[in-house]
C-alpha cells in the first residue's frame, strides 16, 4: 500500500482514463549537444504507451529553439531562468497531465525499451510510489547514484573507512529481480502523480543534489515504497558535465548539507557534516599520494571552501516542503 499518510490525500479523486499513462519531464541546462539524443531515445522507447514529453531549458542555451523545431511533439515551456533541478521539475510536473511523472535527465539516453519497461514495472508493482531503474554509464560501469543507501551517518562512516560500496539498504544490481530500496536515482525515475502532488514535488530548498532523496524520504515517511529493477539499465552520460569538477562536488555537498539540516537534528546535522569534510579531506589526501589531481582539485574544493556547503543551498524563495 502507498501509506495511510498518503491514503487521505489521495483519495479526493482519480485522474480521467482519457489522459496520458505518463508524463516525461525533461530539465535541460547547457544541453543542447545531447537533448536531441536523450528524446529520440526516450520517445523510440516509449512505443505502445501513452506517454507525453514536456521540456524546459533553464540556460538558454539554443535548446528551446532546438526542441521545438525538431520535436514538435513534445511540449515546450518557455524559458523562466536557471530554475534549477527540483524547480524545473515542479513547473513542468504542474503543467503535465499523465497518471504517472518520469523524472529523466538530458543526458540519459534509452537504447532499447527502457520507457516501457519501467511503465510495465509501474503496473506490475501499481502498490508503490515510484519506480526506477540501474543506471549505467558509457564504460559499463554501473551508475553509483542509482544504488545509493539514503543520505546518513552510517553511509558517511563506511565511505570515510574505505567500505564506501557496502552501500546498506541500497538496491543489488546483481540481484535481478524488483527490490524495495530506500533511494531511486532522480536521474530515470518514476513517481505516481498523485503521490507527487500529496507530498507538492520536490523541496525547492534543493537547488540541485539530494533533492530526490528528500523526496525519496518524503515517500517513505509518508508509508509509501520505492521499487527498483536492476534488469532495467539506462545510459546515463555523466561526463556530458565531468563527473568530479569542484563546482560539482561543492553542490552536491551543500545539497546533502541541506538534506542532513532538513530530516536530522543539529547534533546528528553537524556530526554527517563533519564526516563529509572528513571524508573529502582524505580522498584529497590519497589524490595527492596517488598522483591523482582530478581527486586534489574537486575533494579540496569540499576540503578548504566548506563556508560554501556547510549551511546547504540559500533558498530565500522556496516553498518547504
Amino acid at each position: 500500500m502507498r501509506g495511510s499518510c498518503l491514503d487521505s490525500e489521495l483519495s479526493s479523486g482519480s485522474v480521467s482514463a482519457a489522459l496520458p499513462e505518463v508524463s516525461v519531464l525533461v530539465v535541460g541546462y547547457k544541453s543542447l549537444d545531447y537533448i536531441g539524443r536523450c528524446l529520440r531515445g526516450a520517445m523510440a522507447s516509449a512505443r505502445g504507451a501513452d506517454f507525453e514529453f514536456l521540456f524546459i531549458d533553464c540556460s538558454n542555451d539554443g535548446s528551446e529553439a532546438f526542441v521545438r523545431e525538431q520535436f514538435p511533439k513534445v511540449r515546450v515551456l518557455p524559458y523562466q531562468g536557471n530554475l534549477g533541478f527540483a524547480r524545473g521539475n515542479n513547473v513542468l510536473a504542474a503543467a503535465s497531465r499523465g497518471h504517472r511523472l518520469l523524472l529523466l535527465n538530458p543526458d540519459a539516453f534509452a537504447q532499447e525499451d527502457e520507457l516501457s519497461a519501467l511503465l510495465t514495472l509501474a503496473k506490475l508493482h501499481a502498490d508503490a510510489s515510484a519506480w526506477g531503474a540501474v543506471t549505467v554509464l558509457p564504460s559499463g560501469e554501473i551508475d553509483g547514484g542509482s544504488i545509493q543507501p539514503m543520505l546518513g551517518m552510517t553511509p558517511l562512516l563506511l565511505a570515510l573507512v574505505g567500505l564506501a560500496r557496502l552501500r546498506p539498504g541500497a538496491a543489488d544490481p546483481m540481484r535481478l529481480k524488483p527490490q524495495s530500496v530506500p533511494v531511486l536515482s532522480g536521474a530515470f525515475m518514476m513517481v505516481d502523480a498523485q503521490v507527487w502532488r500529496a507530498l507538492d514535488g520536490f523541496d525547492q530548498r534543493f537547488f540541485m543534489y539530494a533533492e530526490e532523496v528528500d523526496l525519496c524520504k518524503r515517500i517513505a515517511d509518508a508509508g509509501g515504497t520505492l521499487v527498483v529493477d536492476p534488469r532495467i539499465r539506462m545510459l546515463h552520460d555523466t561526463g556530458s558535465g565531468a563527473r568530479r569538477t569542484p563546482s560539482r562536488m561543492l553542490n552536491r555537498a551543500r545539497g546533502n548539507a541541506t538534506f542532513y539540516d532538513k530530516h536530522y537534528g543539529p547534533v546528528h546535522s553537524t556530526l554527517c557534516k563533519t564526516l563529509l569534510w572528513l571524508h573529502a579531506a582524505t580522498r584529497e589526501l590519497y589524490g595527492r599520494v596517488r598522483g591523482r589531481e582530478e581527486y586534489v582539485a574537486s575533494y579540496s574544493a569540499v576540503m578548504r571552501q566548506r563556508s560554501e556547503w556547510w549551511n546547504g543551498w540559500p533558498s530565500p524563495h522556496a516553498k518547504e516542503r
